[in-house]
C-alpha cells in the first residue's frame, strides 16, 4: 500500500516538472491510469536494444534485465525514481536471468552454454566450472543451488559457493535430446521440474542432490512450454504450447485443468503463481501478452486480466509488481494491487479444501514473517493492516490475526482484539472465536473457552475445532500439573488415545520433553517412539491455520519429534542408537527439508570431532560417514541449532594437535569436502591407506581449492609409497593452495618448495664438477647435463626423496641421494685404432654398435658399470663422450678431466694386451701421457686385464685398497704407496711429478703437456699445437705457483723454443737434480769463525742483503726473470771432442771462470755459442740459499757468513750467453755443468743481478 502512496508522489513530482515543459495533460492521463486497469506506477527508459529478459530481485525493489543483441545487463531500482545501476557488457549475448532467493547473486545463462554467478553489484563474476553443449534455454535458482537447461536437453545442477568462487557442479540430467524449455526448482527446492519442446515428451521432476528421477506427469499431446509451484509445493502448474494451463497435484497425483485452451493462443512462455496461491501470471512470448487468472475454484476461460504488446514480463517475489517491456526499449512498471482485488493476495486459511468462508486471510508479508518466528514484525505488519481501513472486511481478520500473536504474551491486547472483531458490525471471521477460546484458556477460564470454541459455525471444520480444543487444553492442563508436582499418568493414557495423528505426536512430545528435562530419558524414548509418522499429514490443508494457532506446523511437529529423539539418544550415551536412528529416518525426512537434516549432519559433524580429538577413530568415521549422508551440501552456515548443540557433550582432556588441526579446518566452509578431509584423516589414522586416499581424491573433486584435501591425498600416497603421486600432490599444493592458516600445510610448501630448490642447486653443482656429457649404461645413449636432470625427476628416487621432505629438510639425505644417483665410471684405457666417436654413439647407441673389437671394448666397459653390484647409472669414455667439433668443450674437457676421474666412483682400468708375464710395469698402459692422471686422481680404481678379467683375480671394488697391487704399482714408478692411495697435487713435488711424466708419451706430443694440466693444478688452455709451447706454458705456470727453480730449471738436454731456460721435451726431467751433501753443524760453525776473521763485514752483509733484495723468480710473455749470482766466463781454447770423429761435427769449446775460491772449467757445444759472445755461468737457486740461512736467533752477519759456507759448496750451475739487446739465452751443455767444493778467500768477482732470459 506504502508503495501505492509513493506511485502518487512520484506522479506529483513529475507534473510539478512538466508543468513548466507545458506537458500537463500527458502526465494527467498518467496520474488517471493508475487508477484505471494499467496500474502503472512508473515507466523506465530500458538499454540500447530491445530487452529480451526481465527478472526482479528478492527484495522486489530491483529489476534486472537483460538485451540480447547488445550484450548488456542493467539493474534498476524501481523505488528511487527509477534510478538506473550500474551497467555491465557481459561480452556474451544473454539468453535467460534468474536471481536467487537471498538477492546476493544474479545468474545469466550464455547462448554459448555457459552459467556466470554475478553479485548484485555486478562488479564481480564467477563462471561455472563446466558448460553445457549447447544455448541455455531455461534457468533458477533455489537457496542453494542453480539449474540450467539446455538446448541439448539436458538439466544441471549446481551449487552455489560463497561470492567470488564459482557454483560447483552437481548430478546432470537428461530429460530428452530436444531442447529444456523450462526448470524450475520447489519452494523448499528438493525437487526440480523440467520440460522440453517435445510433443511426446513428459514433465519430470528430479531430486536436487541426487539427480534421480522421481515422476513423469504426462500433460496433454501438446508439447509444455513453462512450469510453476504453489508456494506449498504440492502443484505443479504447466503452460502448453496451445495456451493451456493444466495443474498436477503431487500429493493427489490428480492432474487438471485450470486455464482451458483457446482458438489462436500462442505457447505460453512463463508462468508465476502468487504466493497465495489464487493468481496465476501467464506470459506468451509469441503471442506479446501477460494474462492475469483467477485459479481459486473451477478452470477459468478468460483472464481477469491482459496486458498486450509485451515481449518480456517479470513479477516480484512479493506479487506486488509486474514488470514488462515492449518492442521498444522502454519498461513498465505496474502496482498489482491497483488493479486486482485485494483478496487475491491474502493467504487463504481454511482446515479443509472447501469454497465455504475460510478462517482466516493473511497477508504474504504478515504470513512469511509468521512462519520465520519473527512475532515482533508479525505484530508490526498486522498494525500497519488494520489502520489501512480501506477494507475494512479484510481489518477483522488482520484483528483477529493480530490477537493470535498477542496471546503468547499480551493477553490484554488479544482480549482486546477479540472482542474488536466481534463488535465491527462485519462477519466475525472464524478465526476470532478460535483466538477467544484460545485466550480464555490462557486465563484458565476453560468453560467460556469451551462456548467460544463452539461458536465456531465452520461445518466443515468440526473436527479440527474439536483437535485444537483438545490440544489448546491438554497443554494448559498439563501446565497445571506440572506446576502442582501431580501425576502425569492420565494425561499420557489421554495422549496414546487420541485418534488424529498430529495431535496425539504433540501431546506425546510435550510429556516426553518434561521426562526429558528430569533426567528420565527412557520415558522419555517410550513416548516419542510411540509418536505416529506424520509423513502423510504433511500436505494437508490444515497445516498452514496449525501455523497461525500454535506456531507451528506439521513439518515442525515432525522434526521436533525426531530432534528430541536424537537429544534423548545423545545426552543419555547411546550415540550408537542414535546412528541406528538418523539412519532409519533419514531417507523417510521429506525431499525438501535439507536445512533440517544438515543440522543432524553438523551435529553427526561435531560429534566425529569429539571421537577425534579422543582418538576413537572407528567412531569418528562412522559419524563422519553419517553427516555425509546427510546433505552437507545444504549447510551454508557452519552453525548448529540450539537443540544440536545442546546434544554435544561436555569437553574434556583431548589430543591438543588433532584438536588445532580440527580448529582451523572448522574456518574452511562446510560441505562434504570438509567431511570427506576428516574422514580421511580418521581413516589414516587407522592405517586405512587406500580408503582415506579415496576420500581425499573425493574432497578435491568437490573442492578444487580444498587445501585439506591435498594434504590428506599426500600423506595417504606416501604411505602407500606411490612417491611420483605423493610429490605431484605437494607440486600442487603449492601452485593451487595459495595460502593457508594451516601450520602442517604452510610447513608442506615451505618444505616442498625448498626440498626442489635445494635438489636443483646440488644437482647443478653436481653437474658442475661432472663430465659434461656421459653414457646412461641403462640404454647406452649418450646424456648431457640437462638431459640427466630430467632422467633424475622421472626416477622414482626422486619422488620418494622429496615426498619424504615433508616435515623436516634433511639436507644431507639429499645431498647423498644426489650424489648416489649422479654417480659415474671413468674409463682408462690405451687406444688402438679407430676408436668410437661422438658422433658414432650419437648415431646409435653403445648397445647397438657393431661387434667391432674397438666397440666391443666400449660395451664391454658399459656393461660393467651397468653390472656393479654399486648400481651405477653413468659411465664417460674419452673416445665417445667429448665432441671435439666444439672446441671450447674439447678446451674445457682436457682441463677438467684430471677433476673428473678425481670426482668419480670408480675409475675402470684396461689393461694393454701384453706378453706373459703380465705385470703392471711393464704394461703399455703405464708409458701414456694420459694414463698417469687416470692412476693418480681416483679415490677408486680396479684393472682388468684385455680378457676383462680382474688383474690378479682381485675382487675387491678398490684396487687401491689391495696391499699387493699397490706394492706393485708403488715399484713400477717408484712412488709411495700412501700417495698412490691418496693422491692430490700437493702429494707429491714438483720434480717428482715432472720425473713422473718424463717416461710417458703420447700419440700427439702435445699431449704430454695437457695430460699433467690437472697434476699440476695449472690452468693452461689447450689451444697450441706446438708441443715446446704447450709444455713450456705449462712449466711457466708452475714456476708461476711455486717459484722452485731447482725443480723446473735444473735440467740437461735441448733448450725449447719456447724459452731457452726450458727443455724442449718432458724426458729432460729423467735425471734428479743435483743435491749438495749435507754440512755438519759443527763444520759450519767452524768454517763461520774463519770466515768472519779472513772477510770484511761489510763485504759479507752487503753480499746477503743484496741476494735478499732481488725479485723473485718471473715469467712474462716467455720471457724468465732469473734471480741469481753470476760470475765472468773466458773462453780458452778449442778441440775436438775426446772419442768423437771429424764426421759427427761437434767441436767443443772449453771455458773458464773465476768463482770464490778457486778457478773453474766446463766443456760446451759448438752450437751453443761462438767464442765471441759475452758467456756468464750463474747460480740461480738463490731461494735454496737463502733458506738455509733464515734463523731469527742469528743476526744479518752471521746469516751472511753462513750463506758464505754454502756458498762454497758444489752447485750446478747455469751457462748464459748474451744477446745483442741486452736479453739472455742458456747454452744447452752436453752434460751438467757442476762447480765443485772450494774455498772462498775473497768476494770479489761475485755479482748478483736478475737476468731476463728467453
Amino acid at each position: 500500500m506504502c508503495l501505492l502512496k509513493w506511485g502518487y508522489k512520484w506522479l506529483e513530482e513529475r507534473r510539478q516538472d512538466n508543468v513548466k515543459e507545458g506537458a500537463v495533460s500527458q502526465d494527467r492521463a498518467l496520474v488517471d491510469s493508475i487508477d484505471g486497469p494499467s496500474g502503472l506506477l512508473c515507466q523506465l527508459n530500458g538499454v540500447r536494444g530491445r530487452i529480451s529478459s526481465l527478472v526482479f530481485l528478492a527484495d522486489g525493489k530491483h529489476v534486472v534485465c537483460t538485451c540480447k543483441a547488445e550484450k548488456l545487463i542493467q539493474i534498476w531500482n524501481i523505488e528511487d525514481h527509477g534510478e538506473r545501476e550500474p551497467l555491465l557488457k557481459s561480452g556474451v549475448a544473454v539468453n535467460v536471468t534468474a536471481s536467487s532467493k537471498d538477492g546476493k547473486f544474479i545468474v545469466t545463462g550464455d547462448v554459448d552454454g555457459k552459467v556466470v554467478v554475478w553479485d548484485t553489484s555486478l562488479q564481480q563474476r564467477c563462471e561455472a566450472t563446466q558448460r553445457h553443449g549447447r544455448m541455455i534455454t531455461a534457468l533458477d535458482v533455489s537457496s542453494l543451488y542453480i539449474a540450467s537447461g539446455s538446448d541439448d536437453g539436458t538439466i544441471r545442477v549446481w551449487k552455489m559457493g560463497e561470492l567470488g568462487f564459482p557454483p560447483s557442479q552437481g548430478p546432470l540430467m537428461r530429460h530428452s535430446s530436444v531442447r529444456v524449455l523450462s526448470a524450475k526448482f520447489s519452494p523448499a527446492g528438493g525437487h526440480i521440474a523440467s520440460a522440453c519442446a517435445h510433443w511426446d515428451c513428459s514433465v519430470k521432476v528430479w531430486h536436487t542432490r541426487t539427480g534421480d528421477e522421481i515422476a513423469s506427469v504426462r500433460i496433454d499431446s501438446s508439447p509444455t512450454h513453462s512450469l510453476a509451484w504453489s508456494s506449498d509445493g504440492r502443484r505443479l502448474f504447466t503452460g502448453g504450447s496451445n495456451g493451456s494451463v493444466s495443474c498436477f497435484d503431487m500429493s493427489a497425483q490428480e492432474l487438471s485443468k485450470v486455464v482451458e485452451p483457446r482458438p489462436g493462443d500462442n505457447p505460453i512462455s512463463s508462468l508465476r503463481v502468487s504466493d497465495s496461491d489464487q493468481l496465476l501470471i501467464s506470459f506468451s512470448a509469441p503471442g506479446r501478452k501477460v494474462d492475469i487468472w483467477d485459479i481459486r475454484d473451477t478452470s477459468a476461460s478468460r483472464p481477469i486480466l491482459s496486458y498486450s504488446q509485451r515481449v518480456s514480463a517479470s513479477i516480484s517475489p512479493d506479487d506486488s509488481y509486474l514488470a514488462s517491456s515492449g518492442d521498444d526499449t522502454k519498461i513498465f512498471i505496474r502496482c498489482l494491487s491497483a488493479v486486482v482485488e485485494a483478496s487475491y493476495f491474502f493467504h487463504r486459511l481454511a482446515p479443509l479444501l472447501s469454497h465455504s468462508e475460510p478462517f482466516t486471510y493473511i497477508s504474504p508479508m504478515a504470513y512469511r514473517a509468521w512462519k520465520s518466528g519473527e512475532l515482533e514484525q508479525v505484530e508490526y505488519i498486522l498494525s500497519r493492516e488494520i489502520e489501512d481501513k480501506r477494507d475494512p472486511g479484510f481489518t477483522s481478520y488482520a484483528r483477529a490475526n493480530r490477537a493470535l500473536v498477542r496471546i503468547r504474551g499480551d493477553l490484554d491486547g488479544a482480549s482486546n482484539d477479540t472482542r474488536e472483531t466481534t463488535v465491527n458490525g462485519f462477519q466475525i471471521p472464524p478465526i476470532a472465536h478460535v483466538t477467544k477460546a484460545m485466550a480464555l484458556i490462557e486465563k484458565g477460564k476453560r468453560r467460556e473457552a469451551i462456548d467460544a470454541f463452539g461458536a465456531v459455525h465452520h461445518g466443515d471444520a468440526k473436527d479440527f475445532i474439536e483437535y485444537v480444543k483438545s490440544l489448546a487444553s491438554f497443554e494448559v492442563e498439563l501446565r497445571d500439573k506440572l506446576k502442582c508436582g501431580t501425576e502425569l499418568a492420565e494425561l499420557s493414557l489421554l495422549a496414546d488415545a487420541c485418534s488424529c495423528p498430529w495431535v496425539k505426536a504433540r501431546k506425546l512430545l510435550l510429556l516426553a520433553e518434561h521426562h526429558l528435562q528430569k533426567g528420565e530419558y527412557d520415558e522419555g524414548l517410550r513416548l516419542l517412539a510411540a509418536a505416529p509418522d506424520l509423513v502423510q499429514c504433511f500436505h494437508l490443508p490444515e497445516a498452514k491455520t496449525l501455523l497461525l494457532i500454535f506456531g507451528w506446523d506439521i513439518y515442525d511437529l515432525q522434526s521436533m519429534v525426531q530432534q528430541r529423539m536424537c537429544q534423548a539418544l545423545f545426552t543419555s550415551g547411546r550415540t550408537r542408537e542414535v546412528t541406528k536412528f538418523i539412519r532409519v529416518h533419514d531417507n523417510r525426512l521429506d525431499e525438501e527439508s535439507e536445512a533440517r537434516k544438515a543440522d543432524l549432519g553438523w551435529l553427526a559433524e561435531k560429534l566425529g570431532d569429539t571421537a577425534m580429538r579422543h582418538n576413537n577413530y572407528d567412531d569418528a568415521i562412522t559419524w563422519y560417514t553419517l553427516s555425509l549422508n546427510l546433505c552437507p551440501e545444504s549447510r551454508v552456515d557452519d552453525r548448529g541449532s540450539e537443540f544440536a548443540n545442546q546434544c554435544l557433550p561436555a569437553g574434556d582432556v583431548a589430543d591438543t594437535e588433532i584438536t588445532g588441526d580440527l580448529a582451523l579446518m572448522a574456518r574452511y566452509s562446510p560441505g562434504s569436502a570438509r567431511l570427506l578431509v576428516k574422514r580421511s584423516k580418521a581413516k589414516a589414522s587407522k592405517g586405512f591407506w587406500d580408503d582415506s586416499l579415496a576420500d581425499a581424491d573425493q574432497a578435491i573433486h568437490k573442492d578444487n581449492l580444498c587445501q585439506w584435501g591435498y594434504e590428506r591425498r599426500y600423506v595417504a600416497l606416501h604411505a602407500l609409497r606411490r612417491y611420483q603421486e605423493a610429490t605431484e600432490t605437494l607440486g600442487e599444493i603449492v601452485t593451487k593452495v595459495e595460502e593457508s592458516t594451516s601450520p602442517s600445510i604452510r610447513q608442506l610448501r615451505m618444505n616442498y618448495t625448498e626440498t626442489i630448490k635445494t635438489i636443483d642447486e646440488r644437482i647443478n653443482a653436481t653437474c658442475q664438477i661432472s663430465p659434461f656429457v656421459l653414457i646412461d649404461v641403462r640404454t647406452g645413449h649418450l646424456c648431457g647435463a640437462v638431459e640427466r636432470m630430467r632422467l633424475f625427476k622421472t626416477d622414482p628416487i626422486f619422488y620418494e626423496l622429496v615426498s619424504s621432505m615433508s616435515t623436516e629438510l634433511d639436507l644431507n639425505r639429499i645431498w647423498g641421494v644426489v650424489a648416489g644417483y649422479f654417480r659415474y665410471v671413468m674409463f682408462s684405457h690405451t687406444w688402438e685404432g679407430v676408436e668410437p666417436t661422438f658422433e658414432d654413439v650419437s648415431r646409435k647407441p653403445v648397445y647397438e654398435s657393431d661387434s667391432h673389437l674397438l666397440r666391443c671394448k666400449l660395451r664391454r666397459f658399459c656393461e660393467r658399470v651397468r653390472e656393479d653390484p654399486e648400481g651405477y647409472l653413468w659411465a664417460w669414455s674419452d673416445t665417445c663422450c667429448i665432441d671435439k667439433a666444439i672446441p671450447s668443450v674439447y678446451a674445457e674437457s682436457i682441463r677438467s678431466m684430471y677433476n673428473w676421474y678425481k670426482d668419480s666412483a670408480l675409475t675402470i682400468v684396461l689393461l694393454a694386451r701384453e706378453s706373459s708375464p703380465p705385470t703392471l710395469k711393464n704394461n703399455r698402459w703405464m708409458t701414456r701421457a694420459w694414463t698417469l692422471q687416470e692412476l693418480l686422481a681416483p679415490k677408486s680404481i680396479r684393472f682388468y686385464d684385455r680378457d676383462w678379467n680382474l688383474y690378479l683375480g682381485d675382487t675387491r671394488p678398490n684396487h687401491k685398497q689391495s696391499p699387493r697391487i699397490m706394492r706393485e704399482l708403488a715399484d713400477a714408478i717408484d712412488v709411495a704407496e700412501d700417495t698412490l692411495v691418496d693422491f692430490s697435487p700437493e702429494s707429491l713435488g714438483i720434480r717428482a711429478k715432472l720425473r713422473l711424466a718424463s717416461t710417458r708419451q703420447a700419440t700427439k706430443k702435445v699431449d704430454i703437456a695437457y695430460a699433467l694440466i690437472g697434476i699440476f693444478s695449472s690452468d693452461l688452455t689447450p689451444e697450441f699445437r706446438d708441443p715446446e709451447v704447450a709444455l713450456g706454458l705449462l712449466l711457466e705456470g708452475i714456476l708461476h705457483g711455486v717459484p722452485d727453480a731447482k725443480a723446473v730449471l735444473d735440467w740437461v738436454g735441448k733448450s725449447s723454443q719456447f724459452n731457452t731456460c726450458l727443455p724442449a721435451q718432458i724426458s729432460a726431467y729423467q735425471d734428479s737434480p743435483h743435491m749438495p751433501p749435507t754440512i755438519p753443524e759443527n763444520e759450519i760453525e767452524a768454517r763461520v769463525a774463519e770466515l768472519r776473521a779472513m772477510l770484511p763485514q761489510r763485504d759479507v752483509t752487503a753480499l746477503f742483503e743484496n741476494l735478499s733484495a732481488l725479485r723473485p723468480i718471473g715469467f712474462t710473455h716467455r720471457r724468465l726473470s732469473l734471480p741469481c749470482i753470476t760470475f765472468t766466463v773466458l773462453i780458452d781454447t778449442t778441440r775436438n771432442a775426446e772419442g768423437s770423429s771429424i764426421s759427427d761435427q761437434s767441436i767443443v769449446y772449453q771455458g773458464q771462470t773465476v768463482v770464490p775460491g778457486q778457478p773453474s772449467k766446463f766443456n760446451a757445444s759448438y752450437i751453443a755459442f761462438i767464442a765471441q759472445d759475452e758467456v756468464v755461468l750463474v747460480y740461480p737457486w738463490i731461494g735454496d740459499l737463502l733458506a738455509q740461512t733464515n734463523r731469527p736467533e742469528w743476526d744479518d752477519y752471521t746469516k751472511a757468513l753462513r750463506l758464505v759456507v754454502h756458498l762454497e759448496q758444489p752447485f750446478r750451475a747455469l751457462l748464459l750467453v748474451k744477446q745483442p739487446v741486452g736479453t739472455y739465452k742458456r747454452v744447452a751443455a752436453d752434460h751438467e755443468i757442476l762447480v765443485p767444493l772450494r774455498k772462498v778467500s775473497s768476494l770479489k768477482g761475485i755479482d748478483t743481478k736478475v737476468l731476463e732470459i728467453r
